[in-house]
């Protein structure tokens, strides 16, 4: 899978739905703003400004799931598997030179 750069231009909220203006933007241009190379195979983004990249993670469904159980029993909500995928963009750290 080959990652993407987006610039988040706003986000808009009409009757409690998020509405994001993404565009899409060019390697070259996303390697200048950045200040170095980006990783092609993850996703990045320009959110207010910050660097971010996507992180996704798998979790119980919290329309099946009770208490402290890693699977849920299935329902319509996560396509009856009892896990459903979720993400969110996260600021990106640039790691400390080793001495």
């Amino acid at each position: 899978m080959t990652g993407s750069v987006i610039v988040r231009g706003g986000t808009t909220i009409v009757d409690q739905l998020i509405y994001h203006d993404d565009a899409p933007m060019d390697w070259a241009d996303a390697d200048a703003k950045a200040g170095f190379r980006l990783d092609r195979r993850k996703s990045w983004a320009f959110v207010e400004g910050e660097i971010c990249v996507s992180v996704q993670w798998s979790q119980a469904c919290s329309g099946c799931t009770y208490g402290f159980e890693e699977r849920g029993g299935g329902c319509s909500e996560c396509g009856y598997q009892g896990r459903v995928r979720n993400g969110m963009w996260i600021r990106y750290y640039t790691p400390l030179p080793t001495p």
